[in-house]
C-alpha cells in the first residue's frame, strides 16, 4: 500500500468516524442530557453547505461526501434542536450570530484566499461560541465521548491531507482545537444543573 492509499484510508476512517456520531447524537437529544445550541447547529450547517457548494464548483471529487454528508448531519441535529424546542436565543447567540453572519458577509466581498479562510474560520468561531458558553455553564447537556470521537475523526482528517499547506491545514487543525475545547468542558461535571 503506497502513501496515498494510506492518506485515502484515514479519510474514509474519519467519514465513517463522523456519520457514526449522528445517530448517538440525535438519540442523545431525544432520551438524554443533550441539549443542541440552535444557533450552532444551524450556522454549522450553512458554513458546511457553503463549503459543499464551493468544493463542486471547483469540481466535484470523493472529497466532497464529507462536506455533504456534514451538512445534513447538522441539518438533522439543527432539525431535531427546534423540534424538541431548543431554539430559543440568548443574548450570547444573538451577537455571536450577528457577528458569523457579519464575517459571512465580508467574505463575500473578499477575493484574497487566506483572507477569505480567516473570515470564514471567525463565522465559524462565532457561531461555535454559543456551545462552547452553554458547555461551561451546564456541561451535561453535550455528550464528552461523541465530541472527543470528533476530535479524532477531525485529527486523522488533518493526517489524511496530502498537500500540507496553510489553506489545506488551516481550517481542519482550527477544528480539531475548537472541538477540543466543547470535549473537556463537556467531561466536567457541574454540581447542580444551572439554567441556560
Amino acid at each position: 500500500m503506497n502513501a496515498n492509499d494510506w492518506h485515502t484510508a484515514l479519510g474514509v476512517l474519519a467519514t465513517i468516524i463522523y456519520l457514526s456520531i449522528i445517530y448517538p447524537y440525535v438519540r442523545s437529544i431525544l432520551k438524554g442530557p443533550t441539549r443542541p445550541n440552535i444557533v450552532s447547529w444551524a450556522g454549522w450547517c450553512f458554513l458546511f453547505a457553503i463549503a459543499s457548494g464551493a468544493q463542486f464548483s471547483k469540481g466535484a471529487s470523493w472529497s466532497l461526501v464529507v462536506p455533504l454528508f456534514s451538512t445534513l448531519s447538522t441539518a438533522i441535529i439543527a432539525f431535531v434542536a427546534i423540534r424538541e424546542g431548543y431554539a430559543r436565543l440568548t443574548r450570547v447567540d444573538v451577537v455571536c450570530l450577528a457577528l458569523g453572519v457579519s464575517a459571512l458577509v465580508v467574505w463575500g466581498f473578499t477575493h484574497e484566499p487566506l483572507t477569505a479562510l480567516v473570515l470564514i474560520i471567525l463565522a465559524d468561531l462565532f457561531v461555535t461560541i454559543p456551545t462552547i458558553v452553554k458547555t461551561y455553564r451546564v456541561p451535561e447537556t453535550e455528550p464528552a465521548g461523541l465530541w472527543a470521537l470528533y476530535v479524532f475523526a477531525s485529527g486523522l482528517a488533518v493526517v489524511a491531507t496530502t498537500t500540507f499547506t496553510i489553506y489545506n491545514l488551516l481550517y481542519p487543525l482550527y477544528t480539531v482545537v475548537g472541538s477540543s475545547v466543547i470535549a473537556l468542558l463537556a467531561l466536567r461535571r457541574a454540581p447542580h444543573e444551572e439554567r441556560i
